[in-house]
């Protein structure tokens, strides 16, 4: 439930030495994994750059995994768990954006529609776990009727990462791997909200 892997902060902020160690330990084979190596090899490449190099050099391997309309969807991330209901204020500034704000930001978004995101927890999360999960389950299940959408459950974020990067307009949520994900199409000159 509680996981090391935090891909927006590793690229946007600055993880420890000790941080990055556990990254290439517990998911060797990770976009994050990869991003620490070459960022290792090569300290002069942007964050950005190298981050957008690193997903444009493996997403086609990992295509087949994405919804097959994915080109002509709509993706938007929810950052859920630890910020719906903790009590830290690293979680309360990021709290999930309203059903109602999102749905107007569909309102005449015509195209088929899928939700990314899972219920996270790092080591500096509250630990009120099962009222996070509950609340995440309800806002989750809120957001999937109120928008007409898919929920997309790749159990991977770097997949999720995939899935962002390749759909047609992407709505940000809260938090770093949303802003990873912005700035990354940004590089691509796609469309976000």
């Amino acid at each position: 439930m509680i996981s090391s892997y935090r891909l927006g902060d590793l690229v946007l902020l600055h993880l420890s030495e000790w941080e990055k160690n556990e990254i290439l330990c517990e998911y060797p084979q990770s976009i994050g994994s990869k991003y620490i190596i070459k960022k290792r090899e090569h300290c002069d490449i942007g964050n950005i750059d190298l981050i957008t190099q690193i997903v444009m050099d493996n997403i086609e391997k990992y295509s087949h995994l994405l919804p097959k309309n994915i080109t002509e969807s709509t993706v938007i991330h929810l950052r859920l768990g630890d910020v719906i209901a903790g009590n830290e204020w690293h979680e309360k500034c990021k709290r999930p954006l309203n059903t109602g704000y999102l749905k107007s930001l569909v309102a005449e978004d015509m195209n088929p529609k899928y939700v990314i995101g899972k219920c996270f927890f790092a080591k500096t999360s509250s630990k009120n776990y099962e009222e996070c999960i509950s609340a995440s389950n309800e806002y989750l299940n809120n957001v999937i009727t109120e928008l007409r959408a898919e929920y997309f459950d790749s159990g991977n974020a770097d997949i999720d990462l995939y899935c962002a990067v390749k759909s047609k307009i992407f709505i940000q949520g809260k938090g770093y791997f949303s802003k990873l994900i912005v700035e990354i199409r940004k590089r691509l000159n796609l469309y976000c909200i």
